[in-house]
């Protein structure tokens, strides 16, 4: 049975795995519509309106937030190819950490372990800088150290076909592969979208412990708690 840790460590992977976005101001200018009145908990997709066969996780959100900062920590004392995208990815981790700060949250997984994550922050991301950097920076390999051990890390980014209409917004397939010495590879593939609207971002992520999470599932997911939050009062 996989323990919070290790779940923790792969929602975390999943969070990190993006292109770098920045952030704007907190107000909904520019938006056409406040930011809602409903408290952002509540903005959050119910247990029920998670895809199906899915379980809410018990993951607090303090510790997704020092584990992203811990990442963050890592990357920064990465080599990085190209070496020009080392630059994006520590200031990823900066912005992902606030972004997260005041995030609501929530998470839930199948019994394969096909994890989806949603969180609705109160500051707008930058999402045109995060398609920016994802075209400059979509195959890049890092080589850091993690408990003394030389971990390589492969990362490839595919923007996938738009699939909301009226609202900003931008979805990845990420891919990484990691390598440690003696072991063999470990690939996996994570779908993941930002949406800003009202003055907030909406993000939605899947991944799966192994193989290839369901695209589909994974785009009605990304919709469904994008339309929450366009619908709410």
């Amino acid at each position: 049975m996989m323990t919070k840790g290790a779940i923790s460590a792969i929602l975390c992977a999943v969070l990190l795995t993006t292109g770098c976005g920045g952030t704007k101001s907190d107000s909904g200018a520019g938006s056409g519509t406040p930011q809602p009145s409903t408290p952002r908990d509540q903005l959050l997709l119910s247990a029920s309106e998670f895809p199906p066969g899915t379980k809410p996780l018990d993951i607090p959100a303090d510790k997704l937030r020092s584990s992203v900062t811990d990442l963050g920590d890592i990357m920064a004392n990465s080599t990085v190819t190209p070496p020009d995208c080392r630059g994006p990815q520590v200031d990823l981790a900066a912005l992902s950490n606030d972004l997260l700060s005041n995030s609501a949250m929530s998470a839930a997984a199948t019994e394969n372990m096909d994890i989806y994550l949603e969180f609705v922050s109160p500051k707008t991301a930058d999402l045109n800088l995060m398609m920016d950097t994802n075209t400059k920076c979509a195959h890049l390999s890092s080589i850091s150290t993690v408990d003394g051990q030389q971990v390589e890390t492969k990362v490839d980014m595919e923007k996938l076909p738009a699939t909301l209409d009226g609202v900003d917004s931008v979805a990845y397939k990420a891919t990484s592969t990691s390598t440690l010495p003696g072991s063999p590879a470990t690939t996996r593939t994570a779908y993941q979208g930002w949406a800003t609207l009202r003055g907030l971002t909406i993000a939605a992520r899947s991944a799966a412990l192994s193989g290839t999470p369901d695209q589909a599932a994974f785009q009605k997911f990304f919709a469904a708690a994008v339309e929450k939050v366009r619908n709410s009062k």
